[in-house]
């Protein structure tokens, strides 16, 4: 008997009930222990993290001069008070995801969307992941990109480990794998695991046991079974028998975990996506990379145990009855937003069809939100003056944008960590003003229409033009000390804890040189502080929900429960309202309260007005009305409210439409509640008619619906409506008396008339400017 032998039951004695088990079942005893000690090793490498993580937490906190309500969502997002200066989850989140494009610029850019977000570059697309699987393609830049995104998994592993996790090198790990588990469930488990064990599948060579031979066929077909349960239950299963596989709960163990699943080839991954993934390959790539930015975010202010740091802090103050009830809801509902558990799991059926539903009304509702986001400029004047930055430069840099092909710009932003939005889907643009999520048709509609009426382009083009800007000032004064700097470029550092140290640091790196430009690149050692400035500041030049407008619409819900999708439906196109209120309104009270710039909200309302006026009267051109009197206080009430000075009180004090064209039940309840009332008058009410022997209007009604639900853009709504009128005309008798009410109406409230009259294919002249402004 070896001494080993004689050893093993005397520790196994002290080990735990489920080491000595694998002790005494597996043929490599020393291999289990030196896995066990290693265990041990890492556990007390994570305490020391989440000790110190924890610790700079609540010091951070504690310090925020407005109390720990203030301090606590400081630490989350941005601080809209201008008072913590520490870092935040969500824009470390933005810093990392924005390095990992800027890692992969040659792949975002070469299978960016295209035509309006519904042409993928597939082919190419496959080649790429061959590429990755180590085939050599004729293709130089594939073959370049290949090589980066390889580069990228490894240093989002060393990333993580930085910041307190444990996840050993796998040379074997080459992209993520994302299961549909609506696919994978309605194919069914004898049916999805004999397609997996199909030959050329499965590569079995690098499926390994604990021993580290080759799985047995009873062993893979134990995975696989596993596999699908855990598939199809979301996980749950793992919550019953966290021994088989043995899978972490921390989040410095997500990725860790052995890769249980190995595709064979390239081929055989790509099929598999096809069949039971879901999206498309490049919203693969790109997905991962944010989950991967956020999770890095979420360690390094957090700890390996974030939602521990979170309970921890939030008992200490809740202890000393320092929240409100309704400063509870808002922290919580932050950090699920920002920990991504408002989003976590994947999208249940019911998920899938209320976003559905919602994705709908975003594509034919907000048509032509482009035309009221004309105020932006007002908003990115501001900023700009408030940053030391050229605003007219900003605004042409954003005119340029809108040119067809220009990438240039874009291509600079990537490059030194500034985000590549217009290259990638579901980006904020699509979200300024409703919640358009998922890769199904819906969604490409959706997105499709933001970006066909303009408003995509102008929003990442603004947000592009700023931040580029602001990166070309901080190039430019690399040259002066920090006390030679303009005084608004210091207040602007100062307000995000950037010291005089942080500046000479961050000056002696290298700078980018285009086209005679300089512009300082973010992903050099010291950036980190610089992208939360800039990144901070576009949320208010153009304003974006962060995770604190996001935390109100979502109200921390998951997506799938019947309260987290009742509660999206209820809060749609309401994101711009709350973000002007809890950015630029809490910046005008701040600044106020402190004696700085007080004539801060008079220049907002006055720019903001101004460039109201000229969106309120294109709305009513792209309406097919003329240009309405500007000599009257209802039209300067209008353009306040549409300019956002006012934001959604405007809605409620000065019209009876709200500025997306809904009343004020829509406004109050939401487009979605609207649609389930239209609904329910349709179906319901044309019943109880017909019943009643009453005269239904069944046509009429779903004519008017189909013109109200059909998604359209500003530039072709006359056509659309006008090829609707003809139909509701045809199904009532009563419309034409309706139109000539409709234009009485206007020309008796405004004194105007219609250039394209409701009820016609075509125009019948151009709209009318003259006498608008007269006396």
């Amino acid at each position: 008997m070896s001494s080993f032998d004689v050893c093993v039951p005397k520790v196994a004695a002290k080990l735990p009930d489920q080491v000595k088990k694998a002790l005494t079942e597996s043929v490599e005893p020393d291999r289990v222990l030196d896995e066990y000690i290693a265990t041990i090793s890492r556990e007390k490498r994570e305490a020391a993290f989440q000790a110190v993580r924890l610790s700079d937490a609540v010091k951070d906190v504690s310090k925020h001069p407005d109390g720990p309500f203030y301090g606590m969502m400081a630490m989350l997002t941005k601080d809209n008070r201008g008072a913590a200066g520490y870092k935040n989850v969500e824009f470390l989140g933005r810093y990392y995801n924005n390095l990992l494009q800027s890692k992969n610029a040659k792949m975002l850019e070469r299978f960016r969307a295209k035509g309006l977000g519904f042409l993928t570059d597939e082919e190419n697309l496959q080649k790429f992941v061959r590429a990755i699987y180590g085939e050599t393609t004729d293709d130089a830049v594939i073959n370049a990109a290949a090589k980066d995104w390889l580069e990228t998994t490894e240093l989002i592993r060393q990333l993580k480990n930085r910041n307190g996790a444990a996840i050993s090198k796998n040379d074997r790990f080459l992209m993520p794998q994302h299961h549909d588990a609506r696919a994978v469930q309605n194919a069914g488990k004898e049916a999805w695991v004999n397609y997996m064990k199909r030959e050329g599948v499965l590569d079995r060579a690098r499926m390994l046991d604990d021993a580290g031979e080759p799985l047995s066929d009873k062993q893979l077909d134990d995975l696989l079974n596993y596999s699908y349960e855990s598939i199809t239950t979301h996980g749950l299963n793992k919550l019953e028998d966290l021994a088989v596989p043995r899978l972490g709960r921390k989040l410095s163990r997500r990725g860790s975990e052995r890769r249980v699943l190995y595709f064979k080839t390239a081929d055989s991954y790509i099929d598999y996506q096809k069949d039971f993934g879901r999206g498309d390959l490049f919203s693969i790539f790109t997905d991962y990379l944010e989950a991967s930015a956020n999770d890095i975010a979420l360690l390094e202010r957090m700890g390996p145990n974030p939602n521990d740091t979170y309970k921890a802090m939030f008992a200490y103050y809740d202890k000393q009855k320092l929240f409100t009830p309704s400063q509870k809801k808002m922290v919580e509902a932050t950090f699920n937003v920002v920990s991504g558990k408002t989003n976590q799991g994947e999208i249940t059926s019911t998920a899938d069809f209320f976003q559905g539903f919602r994705n709908v009304i975003t594509a034919s509702t907000l048509g032509s939100a482009f035309l009221s986001s004309i105020s932006d400029v007002g908003f990115q004047t501001l900023t700009a003056k408030m940053n030391g930055l050229p605003a007219m430069k900003i605004l042409m840099g954003q005119l340029r944008s809108l040119a067809p092909g220009d990438i240039e710009s874009q291509r600079i932003a990537a490059q030194i960590g500034l985000g590549a939005e217009a290259w990638i889907t579901r980006t904020h643009a699509s979200n300024r003003y409703g919640d358009v999520y998922g890769t199904g048709m819906t969604a490409k509609v959706a997105e499709g229409v933001m970006r066909a009426s303009l408003l995509k382009p102008w929003t990442d083009g603004g947000r592009k033009s700023f931040t580029i800007e602001f990166a070309g000032l901080l190039g430019r004064n690399f040259g002066k000390k920090f006390n030679e700097l303009d005084p608004n470029l210091i207040r602007a550092m100062q307000t995000y804890d950037i010291t005089e140290a942080d500046w000479a640091q961050f000056r002696r790196t290298t700078l980018l040189k285009h086209n005679g430009g300089v512009y300082a690149d973010m992903t050099q050692p010291g950036g980190k502080k610089f992208h939360q400035m800039i990144m901070s500041e576009v949320d208010y030049a153009v304003p974006t929900p962060d995770a604190r407008v996001r935390a109100i619409t979502t109200g921390g819900l998951q997506r799938g429960t019947v309260s987290g999708e009742a509660w999206r439906s209820a809060f749609m196109i309401k994101s711009f309202p709350l973000t002007i209120a809890t950015t630029h309104f809490y910046r005008a009270g701040m600044l106020g309260s402190s004696g700085f710039k007080p004539g801060y909200f008079g220049a907002m309302l006055a720019t903001t007005w101004a460039l109201g006026a000229i969106a309120l009267q294109a709305k009513d051109i792209a309406k097919g009305k003329d240009p309405r009197p500007m000599n009257t206080p209802e039209f300067w009430a209008a353009a306040l409210q549409q300019g956002g000075g006012l934001g959604i009180m405007g809605d409620f004090v000065f019209s009876d439409v709200n500025r997306f064209g809904g009343g004020i039940s829509e406004t109050l309840t939401g487009p979605a509640g609207e649609l389930l009332d239209t609904t329910a008058k349709f179906t319901l009410g044309n019943f109880r008619e017909l019943v009643q022997g009453e005269e239904t209007h069944i046509l009429k009604e779903a004519s008017q619906i189909a013109e109200r639900y059909t998604p359209s853009t500003w530039q072709v709504h006359l056509l659309k409506q006008g090829l609707f009128d003809q139909l509701e005309m045809m199904a009532d008798p009563e419309a034409e008396k309706k139109y000539r009410r409709l234009m009485r109406k206007e020309y008796t409230e405004y004194n105007r008339d219609y250039w394209w009259r409701p009820g016609e294919l075509a125009p019948r002249r151009a709209p009318e400017f003259e006498g608008i402004i007269e006396d």
